[in-house]
C-alpha cells in the first residue's frame, strides 16, 4: 500500500474529539404515574440492542403521547399504560397510532396495574399490539426481553419498508435507463438505414449504436451485481486488514480503467487496533467503492485518508479526500441508483455503499465542499464481544 505518513488534513491541535454516537433507539414511556417512569428508566439505563442505547422519552397522558408521536421521528417502542385519563386511554392511543397517525412500525407494549382492564384478544390483534403485561409481573428481566423483542420487530419492519422503497426507486431508475438506451439505439438504427439507402457513410452511427449497447450491458451487469449483494455471516474483523484488502481491490478496479493508483494519489491510514463485527467481503467492497470514487473525482496531488475514531458506543470510520468535491445541488442524490456526474459513469458505486451500510444497521453521512474535497463518515456501533481497544497504531508499511 502507498502510504504518505505526512498527510494531514488538519493540524493535530486543531482536531476535535469525535462526539457522534450511534443513533439511539427511541422509547416512549406513557404513564400517569411518575414512579413508573423512574423505575423504567432505572431498569433500562444500561440497555443496549445491536450496539445502540436507548433514548427514553416520557409522556404523562394519552394526549401528550400522541403529540410526541406526531412530532418525533422514529419512535421504536411505546410502553403504554392502559388506564390514564380514563379506563381505556391507552387503547385509544394505540388505535390512533395505527389509524390516525397511520403508523404501522412503532411497536406497542401495553402495561396496566389493574388486571381487570385487560383488553380483549381481538383488540390486541386488530391494533397490532406487540405485548400486554401487568406491571406487577414485569420484572427487570422480563422488561429487557420484551423491549428486545419489540426493537427487533421494529428494526425488521423498517428494513422491509426501506427495501420496498429502494426496490421501487431502483425499478423506476432501471426502466428509465433502459428506455434511454433503447430509444437511442432505435433512433440511430433508423438514421443508419436511411443513410445506407442514400449511399452515405453509416459507420459513425454504427459506432454510436455499439457504444449505447455497451452502456446497456454495463447497466444490466451493475444491476445484477447490486442485486446479488446480501449480508452473509458476521464475524470479528480487524479494520486494518479490511483496509488493506480494499486497497488491493481498488488497485485492480482502477487498473481496468488504465489508472495506476500510485501514479495519481497517496493514502494515509490510521485505524488503530479496532475490531468490528461485519461481513468482511461486503466491507472490503464498500471501502473499495469509496476509494475508487475518491480517485475518479480527484484533483492534482490527490490525497486520501482513512481514519477510525473510537466512540463510547462504537467508532466513526472516515474516508476523506481533497478532490473536486460535490456541489450542494446534487449532494442529496449521490446515493441514488444510476446517479453520476460523469458522462461515462454507471452511477451504482455509492448506491452500493449505502446498501452495504444499511445491511449492517450502520449510518452514513457525507460532508463536501466544491474544490476542497469530500468526507464520508460511517458510524459503526460496537457489540460488547467485538471490541478491541488495546491501542497502538498498526503497521502501515505494507
Amino acid at each position: 500500500m502507498v502510504v504518505d505518513e505526512d498527510l494531514l488534513f488538519a493540524d493535530e491541535e486543531d482536531l476535535e474529539p469525535a462526539t457522534k454516537e450511534p443513533q439511539r433507539w427511541r422509547i416512549l414511556i406513557v404513564d400517569d404515574e411518575e414512579e413508573v417512569h423512574t423505575v423504567t428508566r432505572l431498569v433500562l439505563n444500561d440497555f443496549t440492542f445491536e450496539g445502540r442505547k436507548l433514548d427514553l422519552i416520557s409522556a404523562y397522558s394519552g394526549k401528550e403521547s400522541l403529540e410526541l408521536l406526531r412530532d418525533t421521528k422514529d419512535i421504536a417502542v411505546v410502553l403504554l399504560d392502559v388506564v390514564m385519563e380514563d379506563n381505556h386511554a391507552g387503547l385509544d392511543v394505540a388505535k390512533r397510532i395505527r389509524e390516525d397517525l397511520n403508523n404501522p412500525f412503532t411497536r406497542i407494549i401495553l402495561r396496566t396495574g389493574q388486571p381487570g382492564q385487560a383488553p380483549e384478544n381481538k383488540v390486541i390483534s386488530e391494533l397490532d399490539i406487540n405485548d400486554y403485561k401487568q406491571k406487577t409481573e414485569l420484572t427487570a428481566q422480563k422488561l429487557f426481553v420484551t423491549v428486545t423483542t419489540a426493537l427487533r420487530s421494529f428494526r425488521d419492519l423498517k428494513t422491509i419498508e426501506t427495501n420496498r422503497k429502494r426496490l421501487l426507486q431502483l425499478a423506476m431508475s432501471i426502466a428509465h435507463q433502459i428506455r434511454n438506451r433503447t430509444m437511442s439505439i432505435a433512433g440511430f438504427v433508423h438514421i443508419a438505414v436511411r443513410e445506407l439507402v442514400a449511399g452515405e457513410d453509416i459507420v459513425p452511427h454504427l459506432d454510436t449504436i455499439r457504444i449505447e449497447a455497451s452502456r446497456l450491458e454495463a447497466l444490466v451487469s451493475s444491476v445484477s451485481d447490486f442485486a446479488s449483494l446480501s449480508r452473509g455471516v458476521k464475524e470479528d474483523v480487524l479494520l486494518k486488514t479490511v483496509v488493506d484488502e480494499a486497497y488491493t481491490a481498488m488497485e485492480k478496479k482502477l487498473a481496468s480503467k488504465d489508472i495506476v493508483f500510485a501514479d495519481v494519489a497517496t493514502m494515509n491510514v490510521d485505524v488503530a487496533a479496532l475490531m468490528i463485527k461485519a461481513d468482511k467481503n461486503l466491507i472490503v467492497r464498500m471501502l473499495q467503492e469509496l476509494l475508487v470514487n475518491a480517485v475518479m473525482f480527484r484533483k492534482e496531488d490527490c490525497r486520501i485518508a482513512i481514519t477510525a475514531t473510537p466512540l463510547n458506543e462504537g467508532c466513526i470510520l472516515k474516508i476523506e479526500d481533497n478532490g473536486i468535491g460535490i456541489s450542494p445541488e446534487i449532494i442529496s442524490y449521490i446515493f441514488d441508483p444510476f446517479f453520476s456526474s460523469r458522462s461515462d459513469g454507471v452511477g451504482m458505486g455509492l448506491c452500493t455503499v449505502r446498501k452495504i451500510v444499511e445491511e449492517h444497521g450502520w449510518e452514513i453521512s457525507v460532508n463536501s465542499s466544491e474544490r476542497t474535497g469530500s468526507s464520508f463518515e460511517i458510524v459503526i456501533p460496537f457489540r460488547s464481544d467485538s471490541v478491541s481497544r488495546e491501542g497502538g497504531k498498526p503497521d502501515e508499511s505494507s
